[in-house]
Formats: structure tokens, C-alpha cells, sequence
């Protein structure tokens, strides 16, 4: 399918996206030129319908994609009801769309505030010791049963400054006779057994028909309940706060990875944490630490790795928030899922094992609802990244990863004085094998080749296909003499692969050109591979499958 993302990615990501594309646990397509759908899975149905009919936001999105050099994202909204949030990411000439429906997500949201305004109003109202007196500061009705050690039935009839601290009440008016409103005002009271207690006194004069005070009605409460009701507050208010500072986040600049990190740093500072890890699923599954901020110590990342591999293994992870003690730390560790399935965790230390507040848990298990979209992004991220810059049939680097990472490594190796050996190679009769067995074959043969390529390399070793036949090898540290016993070993791969596939005496063969790059030499790529190339040719000219070394570099004042 000769379409714009083959010439973007070629033929293999071409099928790579296809697979990404149906595979995608919601909405995804990928537009072409124009607004041209070229692959959509079943679920992106709605946003190709809308797509067709011109919806700007759409369109907007996709040309700030196709003009950008990353990724973008934006929230649209379909039909006056239904909100994706989109990413959108330039595949060569196309874009990649993936959506995500959150509309039930914003509509939660909306009622969790809701419900937070409403618990405001309960705090604000809620009668922990209720009262009403007479205008003579007289009980005539109390509730509940028992309040600060007082069977309340037996306060109705007494004076209600009775209750409060003689030493705080000295030079101060009765608060129980008032004419005007009271709200919040601070009292001391004595218990029934004689402790002081902090109060808070809220209260409304009542009068009769003709408008006179006859009394106070009201509340008191106790002052230490209060500040762990407005502690409670402030905690939902700072996971609001944390969502949507997670989300503004990914929306922004840095995308997943300033998201992860800002959850880290929010999470650290809101609910006081001496340290915080965050550890995200690798290829392999296995979840691995990513990023640690604060006081962190190095046997704490060990012990909360295998926390949370222990807790992952135990299924049932989505909202999991579980307190695990971690030496002389206690930890708050909330698991990250993506389709039911663990991606990450968030964890939370700090020194002792005093227990975390339930409050707490529940904003760090928010938080890492969060943090799992972000790893969720991340992960796709990567992986488009990977597939960029392998050539799909042998699994080496292609030539745009070569040509991208080649000019690095050759200054390090010119800076450190270690100097290198590249080798470019070209197997010799490979297209009459093509035209003799067919390209099935032939590609069996470079996949062969790749293997035995990938086989033989060093630590600090580079191999990628460059196209075709052609391949590239970059073994830093080696001079000459040990650049051709490496090209020597290489001249018995032809005669493996013919055993391999079965095709004797075929006569396979393997030019080498082989460039070195001296110590402290600041020669660019071009210059290297033009040198190298030369030498490739020589070797094809004077016999084929045998290894010329290049001329050397030329120095230039």
C-alpha cells in the first residue's frame, strides 16, 4: 500500500502501525494528506464521521502535528456530548491519531466536586454539641446524648456559662447570651472530668413574634474535630489540585515523561513524604524504578521494587493502595494500571511507621490513575521510537539510526583517543540468489545474516543495514590489523548461511571495506564512509568477497 506513511516509515511500519492501530485499546486512525483516513479501527468511528464533516478542532490538531516536529494533544468535543482527549503524533508524511473517551471521566470528576462543595457545607454546618437557651443564657435543649463527658439531658435547666473554663471566661462576656450572630467564635470549656477543651461556637439569636431575643440557638465543636475535618478538606482539595496538575502536565510541554515527574513532585509536597519512586513496567514486564526524588535510600528502591512486583503478582491491581514497612521508612505505594493491567507504581516514604491516613491513600491512588495514562503514553512512545530506528527484516539499526547516532560515537571515540575501525560490507552474488530461489529466500538470508552480525558483536559494537545487501559494522578501539581478523571471521558467514538454507555451492561471497579512524581525529561521518566506500569498491573490483583497507584520512590544515 504505496500510501503517505510507506513513505514516512516503509512498508514494514507501515503493517507495524496497522497492528498499533487496531490493537489500540480506543479510538485510533491515521490521516494522510489532507484529511485522508487511510487505517481506522472500529472504535474510531466517530471521530472519522466527524473528521469528514470538517470538525475544526480535528483538523487544528492534525496540522499542528503535521507542521510540529512532536507530538500534540487536545480535548474534542463530538455531537455536544460525547469529549475525547486526542493525541496526535507525525508518522512521516501522516499523523497518528489515539483517543481516549473522557467523558464519564470529566462527568466523576464534576460530581466529586460537587460532592466536595456539599461536604463543605455539612463541615461548616454539622452540630457536634447542638444547643438552644433561654435569655437568661439557660440550657432548654441539648444534643447529642453525651458531649464532652456531660450526659446532656442533665445540662437542660443550667446555666450554660457552667461549662465554660472560669480562667478564659474571666473579664469576658457570657457567649451563651447573645443578640446578634456568632459564627466560629473561640471558647474554652471544661469537661466533666476537668480537662480544657478548644471549642468553636456558632450561633444564631432566636426571637419571637414581636421580634424580641428570647434566646441563642446553635452549635459548639470541638476545636481538634475541626482541624481534622479541615485537615480532611484540604486533602481532597490538594487531590483535585494533583490531577489536574498531572494532567495541564501532559498536555504541555515535555508530554509523559513532565507528567510522570510531576507527579512525583506534586505527591512529594502535598502529602509530605520524605521521598518518593516511581517505577514503570519494562519490555519484559518486570517493574523497574524510573525516577526517585527527595530522601531516598538505595536498599529503600530495592525493597519497594520487590513490594511492588509482589503486589502486581497478586492480580486485582486497578485503585490498589497498600502501606508496606521499608526498613526505618514507611512506604505508601498506589499501583498505576492500563487496561486492568499493572504499567507503574507510585510510592510515597517517610521515616518511621506511623500510619498513612486513609485521606492520603486515596489521593495517591488518584494520582497514580494519573501517572498510568502518562506511562501508558510513554510506553507508545517508545516503542514508535524503537520501531523508527530498526530495520524490520534483520532487526539491526536502519540507516537512519546509523546515520543519526555514527557522528557521536565517532567523537567520543576521536576525544578518547580510542579511535575505531568501520566496515562497510556487501554480499556478493546476492542478486542472482534473489533471482535463482526467489526474494523469500533472499530475505531469509539477510535475516541470517543480521542474526550472526548481532552474534558476533562487542559491548560498545554497532551493526545496521544500510539497505539491501549493504550492511555497516562499528567496532571503536580496533586499528587495522585487528579490523581484518574481525572481516576474516566474517568471510566464513556466507559459507554458514549456504549450510543454513541449503544452497551449496551457490558461491555467496562478502566484500569488506574496512576505514579506521585514527586517535584524536575529528573526521566527520562523511568523510569516513566516502573513504570506506572507496575501499568497498576496490574490494568488489579486484575479486570480490575480500577486504581492502582505506586510504588514510586525510589530515586538513
Amino acid at each position: 500500500m504505496a500510501d503517505d506513511r510507506q513513505r514516512g516509515q516503509g512498508a514494514g511500519g507501515g503493517a507495524v502501525l496497522d497492528r498499533l492501530v487496531d490493537t489500540y485499546p480506543g479510538p485510533a486512525l491515521i490521516v494522510g494528506q489532507g484529511i485522508r483516513v487511510v487505517e481506522a479501527n472500529e472504535d474510531a468511528r466517530v471521530l472519522v464521521v466527524a473528521l469528514r464533516a470538517g470538525h475544526p478542532g480535528l483538523i487544528d490538531l492534525i496540522e499542528r502535528a503535521r507542521h510540529g516536529n512532536a507530538g500534540r494533544k487536545a480535548e474534542i468535543l463530538l455531537e455536544q456530548r460525547y469529549l475525547f482527549e486526542v493525541s496526535a503524533m507525525p508518522i512521516g508524511a501522516a499523523v497518528l491519531l489515539m483517543g481516549r473517551d473522557v467523558t464519564e471521566e470529566r462527568l466523576v470528576l464534576l460530581r466529586q466536586t460537587e460532592a466536595v462543595e456539599r461536604f463543605a457545607d455539612i463541615i461548616a454546618c454539622s452540630p457536634d454539641f447542638c444547643f438552644e437557651t433561654d435569655r437568661d443564657g439557660r440550657f432548654l435543649f441539648c444534643a447529642p446524648d453525651l458531649m464532652f463527658g456531660y450526659r446532656t439531658a442533665r445540662l437542660v435547666g443550667r446555666q450554660a456559662l457552667d461549662l465554660l473554663d472560669p480562667e478564659w471566661l474571666a473579664g469576658r462576656p457570657d457567649p451563651f447570651v447573645a443578640d446578634q450572630p456568632v459564627q466560629d467564635a473561640e471558647i474554652w470549656l471544661v469537661g466533666d472530668d476537668g480537662t480544657r477543651i478548644s471549642a468553636q461556637l456558632s450561633a444564631r439569636p432566636v426571637v419571637d413574634e414581636a421580634g424580641h431575643v428570647v434566646g441563642l440557638r446553635g452549635v459548639v465543636r470541638d476545636a481538634s474535630a475541626a482541624r481534622a475535618r479541615e485537615t480532611a478538606l484540604t486533602l481532597a482539595l490538594d487531590r483535585e489540585r494533583l490531577r489536574g496538575a498531572v494532567v495541564a502536565a501532559m498536555r504541555g510541554e515535555g508530554g509523559p515523561e513532565r507528567a510522570i515527574r510531576v507527579a512525583a513532585e506534586a505527591s512529594l509536597a502535598t502529602l509530605h513524604g520524605a521521598g518518593v519512586i516511581v517505577l514503570a513496567r519494562d519490555e519484559a514486564g518486570a517493574m523497574l524504578p524510573i525516577l526517585h526524588l527527595g530522601a531516598v535510600p538505595a536498599a529503600a528502591i530495592a525493597a519497594v521494587t520487590a513490594d511492588v512486583a509482589a503486589i502486581c503478582a497478586q492480580g486485582q491491581v486497578v485503585g490498589r493502595v497498600e502501606t508496606r514497612p521499608v526498613g526505618d521508612h514507611s512506604a505508601l505505594i498506589a499501583i498505576a494500571a492500563e487496561s486492568g493491567l499493572p504499567i507503574g507504581a507510585l510510592v510515597l516514604l517517610r521515616q518511621g511507621q506511623s500510619p498513612w491516613q486513609g485521606v492520603q491513600a486515596g489521593i495517591l491512588g488518584t494520582v497514580a490513575d494519573q501517572l498510568g495514562f502518562a506511562l501508558g503514553i510513554r510506553d507508545r512512545v517508545a516503542q514508535l521510537q524503537r520501531q523508527s530506528r530498526i530495520d524490520v527484516l534483520t532487526g539491526l539499526m536502519n540507516r537512519r539510526a546509523f546515520e543519526a547516532d555514527m557522528p557521536g560515537l565517532l567523537r567520543r571515540a576521536g576525544r578518547d583517543g580510542a579511535g575505531g575501525a568501520l566496515l562497510l560490507i556487501d554480499l556478493d552474488e546476492f542478486k542472482p540468489l534473489n533471482d535463482r530461489y526467489g526474494h523469500a529466500v533472499g530475505d531469509q538470508v539477510l535475516q541470517g545474516l543480521g542474526r550472526y552480525f548481532t552474534e558476533g558483536l562487542r559491548p560498545g559494537d554497532s551493526a545496521a543495514r544500510l539497505g539491501g545487501d549493504e550492511f555497516a559494522i562499528w567496532l571503536p578501539g580496533l586499528g587495522g590489523a585487528a579490523a581484518f581478523e574481525r572481516a576474516a571471521l566474517l568471510h566464513d558467514l556466507p559459507d554458514r548461511l549456504e549450510r543454513e538454507f541449503r544452497l551449496p555451492d551457490f558461491g555467496l561471497g562478502m566484500s569488506i571495506g574496512i576505514g579506521i579512524l585514527a586517535a584524536g581525529s575529528d573526521e566527520t561521518l562523511d568523510r569516513l564512509m566516502a573513504r570506506t566506500d572507496a575501499a568497498l569498491y576496490r574490494a568488489k573490483a579486484g575479486g570480490r568477497n575480500r577486504a581492502e583497507l582505506a586510504a588514510p584520512e586525510e589530515r586538513r590544515p
